[in-house]
């Protein structure tokens, strides 16, 4: 059985009336004793905090929002999301948010302390292995919270006691840890889950090893930032200095080993990577993200779309990312793969040795041969939605007798592309040719005129989480009820390889790529070692301020291929220390399908996308703003971090 987060409804403005007595108690309450004298009230405690852990999923908001993680006109995210924001996906809506959104949990925090402190009274109500267990539960919700804090600030401060708001200001006024304290209170808060939470599953409660894969997940984000904030130039600064925004190199690998640990644990569990779907590796790589009994989730946030709306039980990630009116009833796609993306997979070749287009006899022949695990995570011409079937093109050439480069990114000054040969449309639109008539694009775009929403930017759409058994009348804002996996274990293996890189044991670290690849259905499934130096990256081969081997920056590619449109691009590009390399002036390329008339074949060709738009973080992005608000409640929280 596999773990589900449930959303509760917030358990809002409990009570607790520990230390006074009153003469009536208040009809409708829950003080502390109902609370946390049982399990039942436990776990009711426990649901309004695993409401608000920082988990970024189908509502997160990546541009700045004060309420990020549950945000308001929620619809919005499609256009708003962590993927849009960082570059992942191509849209017209957004672009890097440098400074991020001043989350600040610690009214959470001093929830999860309220319960660390205070269950203790309760001890003799509970056996010793149901104690353990929940007090192990509390360690792991609150390494969650510093977890958000941490990737995103470095050192913050570590309350590990519930403050008295009576008690002397500046007592109350707690200074920031080092970075490296704040890491090890993180891994000190689930080691203690580990050991002390049990291996049962329960429908909305996490277990040991979701403790283990969050211990993962940041052990190696702590490494990464250990081992390359060297490179950022920040040795000057009063944070850097103080070990506010920086660690020294030396414990990189202390952090990694860490990870390798965690995921040790997590291969004693009940979890293996998922393969009910076989024998068709595309089908069965979708099919995990929509499976609630996948043997690979280790913890899935549950939606519910037959609940009441206004509730944030559920979504709107169909509408959002299906045409419309075929396969959405709402206003349709937001988002969609660039080529810089797609080309990180095994796909044809769409451009011969010789520099001319390959032709295709129909569009849909550009997904033969291609890898399953890309055709798992994006839809193609010719693939089925709903009952409908997916079709992309741009426009039609009455002749192309050039090279793929003549078309100069798509620029309309190209002589190929001028007079008339190049023949761009709207929706619906047609054209005649010696006699014959076409239609000029496909039914899903690409629309000339016609602007980022519901236009199929380039040759795919998202298929990772989209649904298949909605009717397209109910593909609406808010009608989406599909879970998202919060930690699964192809993730773990990614993060154990990684880690075991860094650490040296490279033929180890290929192990766990070659399991992840043989599942995906790639031809190469364990790639030959390389350890020549580069500081080349893959995406837009942007220059990296460091050299990595060539090994390592496949392990990280395999990642991006693995995990793609789960929210952990961005994540990565910051632990790296790349983000300011990958997304300088990064222009999304495009895939586009055009019909070449007098040949009656068709050809891909690589393209800018058609507003020129550009993604650009800054240096800046790395570690973000202590919230000025904080600040001027407490001065010891300076300095400030680095570049504000």
């Amino acid at each position: 059985m596999k773990k589900k987060l449930l959303i509760y409804i917030a358990l809002l403005g409990v009570v607790l009336f520990s230390c006074q007595e009153l003469s009536l108690e208040p009809k409708g309450m829950l003080g502390e004793p109902e609370l946390f004298g049982n399990e039942y009230g436990v776990k009711k405690y426990f649901a309004g905090l695993y409401n608000y852990l920082p988990i970024e999923d189908f509502l997160y908001y990546g541009t700045n929002s004060n309420n990020a993680y549950r945000p308001d006109n929620y619809w919005e995210q499609g256009k708003n999301s962590l993927g849009n924001m960082s570059g992942e996906f191509f849209n017209s809506w957004v672009g890097v948010d440098n400074d991020g959104f001043a989350y600040w949990p610690y009214d959470r925090i001093r929830d999860v302390n309220t319960f660390i402190e205070n269950f203790p009274t309760y001890q003799e109500k509970y056996t010793d292995i149901d104690y353990n267990k929940l007090m192990g539960e509390a360690h792991f919700l609150r390494a969650f919270f510093y977890f958000g804090l941490a990737k995103r600030y470095g050192g913050v401060p570590l309350v590990r006691e519930v403050q008295n708001p009576l008690a002397d200001a500046d007592s109350l006024k707690v200074s920031r840890a080092t970075e490296y304290e704040t890491w090890k209170f993180i891994y000190s808060d689930l080691s203690f889950a580990i050991d002390n939470m049990t291996e049962s599953t329960e429908s909305g409660r996490a277990n040991k090893y979701a403790a283990a894969a969050l211990l993962s997940r940041a052990m190696l984000y702590a490494g990464s930032n250990a081992k390359y904030s060297q490179y950022l130039g920040f040795e000057n600064e009063a944070a850097t200095q103080a070990g506010l925004a920086g660690m020294d190199p030396s414990v990189a690998n202390e952090f990694f080993q860490y990870c390798v640990d965690a995921g040790k644990v997590l291969e004693e569990g009940p979890y293996s990577l998922y393969t009910a779907g076989y024998p068709d590796k595309a089908t069965n790589f979708a099919k995990l993200f929509l499976d609630p009994n996948s043997s690979e989730s280790i913890l899935i946030k549950d939606y519910d779309q037959t609940v009441p709306g206004n509730t944030r039980l559920r979504h709107s990630y169909d509408a959002l990312m299906s045409p419309q009116p075929d396969m959405s009833s709402f206003v349709g796609a937001e988002s969609y793969p660039p080529l810089d993306f797609m080309e990180l997979y095994e796909m044809p070749a769409y451009t011969n040795p010789d520099g001319t287009p390959v032709r295709f006899d129909s569009r849909s022949d550009i997904s033969n041969g291609m890898e399953p695990r890309m055709r798992g995570t994006m839809y193609f011409d010719g693939d089925e939605l709903r009952g409908k079937t997916f079709g992309m093109q741009k426009g039609i050439y009455r002749t192309f007798d050039g090279l793929a480069e003549d078309i100069q990114r798509g620029s309309n000054a190209a002589p190929i592309n001028s007079d008339g040969n190049r023949i761009l449309g709207g929706r619906g639109w047609t054209t005649e040719i010696d006699g014959v008539t076409y239609n000029i694009t496909g039914p899903h775009g690409h629309f000339d005129d016609q602007g980022g929403e519901n236009n199929g930017w380039g040759a795919a759409f998202v298929r990772k989480y989209v649904n298949p058994d909605m009717a397209t009348s109910d593909v609406r804002e808010y009608r989406s009820g599909q879970h998202w996996v919060v930690f699964r274990l192809g993730e773990v293996y990614l993060n154990t390889a990684e880690a075991l890189y860094e650490l040296g044991k490279r033929t180890e670290a290929f192990d766990y790529i070659e399991m992840i690849r043989e599942r995906a259905g790639c031809q190469e499934v364990r790639p030959v070692i390389d350890m020549t130096m580069t500081n080349i990256g893959s995406i837009n081969e942007a220059n990296y301020p460091y050299q990595i081997e060539k090994s390592l920056q496949f392990i990280r590619d395999e990642r991006e291929r693995e995990l793609y449109g789960e929210n952990h691009w961005w994540w990565d590009l910051r632990r790296w220390r790349t983000a300011d390399q990958v997304l300088n002036q990064f222009r999304h390329r495009v895939l586009s399908c055009y019909f070449v008339a007098d040949e009656g074949k068709y050809i891909y060709l690589d393209e800018d996308n058609r507003w020129n738009r550009e993604w650009t973080a800054s240096k800046q992005c790395y570690y973000e703003p202590i919230p000025w608000g904080e600040i001027g409640k407490n001065e010891n929280l300076l300095p400030q971090n680095p570049l504000y």
